[in-house]
């Protein structure tokens, strides 16, 4: 249950669900989020006068679920949060955001009491059930509130009285966020709440072998493509439910093993990882299983045009030319002539390939449609699809971070991109996703396992160097909802997100350990 709580009573383990204003009007980017400093209470100040808070989804003893309001406390001393002006964000341009396909861009900005017990950190093998549970970037130097809330540069959270509690259940969701979720669903959509089935764990090795079997169908029909024949759409719907299947039941999973694979799935697997994230993102957005099937079919073919490109286009290094970035821009249509040789294929499955590209501002191709005349499943692909190219390695551009990527996109909605469904994005697969990169306080480095839905800086990590960057020989599974503390009461926290390939180390190590 919501209750309005004035901005100058709010305190650090408050669940803020709703605002006195649209969300889009303040820095916030994700709707709704948990209070962990004075900082994000300094900016609810300067924004709003009050907000909504969920008691129940809130953390501390005096939070539990109560409709009775807080006690009032005189307003906080603290400053409102400024910004300057290096840090507002500036009205992107359309050179400003690199296609998948586009010339080199330019440079750019991108889009509690006895101390617990000492922490055993417990090495876990994915693929054994488990209890269920380059560019980089500083986020907190120069980055504007985004960085200062997301990045987390000094965690203020204080010793637990007790030792760590299990894990806590889902949070409820409130009817804001289902009205959210609701008003971006296609029409005649009814939408669903899914729930993890199953953990990472568990699904890792299901999902593996979806990953692997959606690789040895794309190799196959690549080649059916170049023989001049057509292919089965049938074997690529039979594909498609199991990974949908794999997603409902934990999404975490299938994304860890794309994201791990990505440097060994061959040319066309960017298709493969836009299909995971698309998916992902539809089960977020509560999208029944049959549209989940027909988002995963938009990702698995939204570039077989490229197919009928010359390769060394493809691969050429450094910037097209305005003539080579025509030629590369007909994947599309490209795209759409072999499906429509391709017989019972699912109408909206070939429009989401065909608006792929659009932008809501008209600037996109291949024939510039503006706002609403671009499908909910076309301006979902052209995100997922821009975030994919984003945080992978191009001929023209090294891969940034999922963090830059994110801050990038968000930059760009509205004039670009769909607002509300940038933010519904960035909540389906987390600031730092599933399979990330990131350097934790302590030095050490960790790839992101899995997601905590209340405190989402706070994952599951597994750390897979030491705090010199020296890759360890048993990498360990970390909680940091429920982590070790070090120097004193400050527990371990994530410093920044890295680029893949980030101290040499290569992700595919790790996701058949």
């Amino acid at each position: 249950m919501a209750t309005k709580v004035f901005t100058h009573e709010l305190k650090v383990g408050m669940f803020v669900a709703d605002l006195d204003r649209p969300w889009v009007d303040t820095p916030f980017l994700l709707q709704g989020f948990l209070i962990e400093d004075e900082d994000q209470i300094a900016a609810l100040r300067a924004h709003c006068e009050y907000v909504m808070v969920d008691r129940a989804r809130s953390t501390g003893d005096e939070y539990e679920a109560s409709a009775a309001p807080a006690p009032s406390a005189p307003p906080s001393p603290s400053a409102p949060l400024r910004r300057t002006a290096g840090e507002a964000r500036a009205a992107p341009s359309a050179s400003s955001v690199p296609e998948v396909d586009a010339p080199a861009p330019e440079a750019s900005s991108r889009p509690a009491g006895g101390a617990p017990p000492p922490y055993e950190p417990r090495v876990i093998r994915l693929g054994a059930p488990a209890p269920m549970g380059g560019a980089e970037h500083e986020p907190g130097e120069g980055s504007g509130f985004f960085g200062r809330m997301f990045g987390r540069l000094r965690g203020k959270a204080k010793s637990e009285a007790k030792a760590p509690p299990p894990p806590p259940p889902p949070p409820a969701e409130t009817p804001q966020e289902f009205e959210a979720r609701a008003a971006l669903a296609p029409p005649g959509v009814t939408v669903t709440t899914y729930a993890d089935s199953v953990s990472v764990e568990a699904e890792v090795p299901r999902a593996r072998e979806v990953v692997q079997r959606s690789t040895d169908l794309l190799e196959k029909l690549i080649n059916d493509v170049r023989l001049g024949q057509s292919f089965e759409i049938e074997r690529v719907e039979e594909i498609v439910d199991d990974m949908v299947e794999s997603i409902v039941r934990n999404p975490d999973a299938l994304m860890w093993i794309a994201r791990l694979r990505e440097q060994d799935i061959g040319t066309y697997g960017h298709g493969l990882q836009v299909s995971v994230y698309l998916t992902a993102f539809g089960r977020h957005l509560g999208f029944p299983k049959a549209h989940l099937a027909i988002l995963a079919q938009v990702g698995l073919l939204l570039d077989i045009g490229k197919i009928r490109l010359p390769k060394d286009l493809l691969e050429k290094q450094g910037r097209l030319t305005p003539e080579e970035f025509e030629d590369v821009k007909a994947h599309v249509q490209h795209g759409l002539d072999i499906l429509g040789e391709t017989p019972n294929i699912d109408g909206e499955v070939v429009e989401g390939i065909a608006q792929h590209h659009e932008r809501m501002n008209g600037s996109g191709y291949p024939r510039g449609l503006v706002g609403e005349e671009i499908g909910v499943i076309g301006r979902m692909a052209g995100i997922v699809d821009c975030f994919a190219a984003l945080t992978n390695h191009r001929p023209y551009a090294a891969a940034v971070s999922s963090y830059e990527a994110l801050r990038s996109i968000t930059s760009w909605g509205g004039d670009f991109f769909h607002e509300p469904l940038v933010q519904q994005f960035v909540s389906s697969v987390g600031v730092f996703p599933v399979g990330s990169l990131i350097e934790l306080s302590t030095g050490e480095v960790a790839v992101v396992v899995s997601h905590n839905k209340l405190r989402r800086l706070k994952p599951r990590v597994l750390v897979v160097t030491g705090p010199d960057k020296t890759p360890v020989s048993h990498p360990a599974m970390v909680d940091l909802l429920y982590d070790p503390k070090v120097g004193g009461e400050e527990g371990i926290f994530i410093k920044r997100g890295l680029a893949s390939g980030a101290y040499g180390l290569d992700l595919r190590d790790y996701y058949l350990s």
